[in-house]
């Protein structure tokens, strides 16, 4: 999970996911493949080569099957419950939306995990500089 949660770095990523999301939760077809996604999404992902690919790289959210024509689902769909008068896994938009939020709650954790480094930076180079100033003076007697 560590990996697919370092994927979010990706400007674009967050987009495209949040996109899947939509497609396979609010889309009558549960399940999904590559040409489908395409002409419904009007074209591949930015951030990775395919939706599939997309998928693969967030099994938090989604399940790729290893072979067939449909492959792509969210992984939600094969565990809530089925309605009993079409006998299909429908989503409520409030759940979607809690999908949507899990997908944000990710990204920003990650950008906040990357950024905290950003914040070390200046004091490491300081240290560094009061220790070479501290070398020099001892060096220079």
């Amino acid at each position: 999970m560590k990996d697919s949660l370092g994927k979010y770095s990706d400007p674009n990523r967050l987009a495209d996911v949040m996109a899947l999301i939509q497609v396979l939760a609010l889309d009558e077809h549960s399940h999904r493949s590559e040409e489908g996604l395409d002409s419904e999404l009007q074209g591949p992902p930015r951030s990775t080569k395919s939706w599939t690919e997309l998928a693969k790289q967030h099994p938090e959210f989604f399940r790729v099957k290893d072979s067939g024509t449909h492959r792509v689902s969210l992984l939600a769909r094969h565990v809530i419950p089925s309605d009993e008068e079409t006998e299909k896994r429908k989503f409520s938009i409030e759940f979607t939306g809690k999908l949507l939020e899990a997908a944000i709650s990710l990204y920003d954790r990650e950008i906040t995990r990357k950024e905290r480094w950003t914040n070390l930076i200046p004091i490491a180079v300081a240290i560094l500089a009061g220790l070479f100033s501290i070398a020099v003076a001892l060096l220079s007697r």
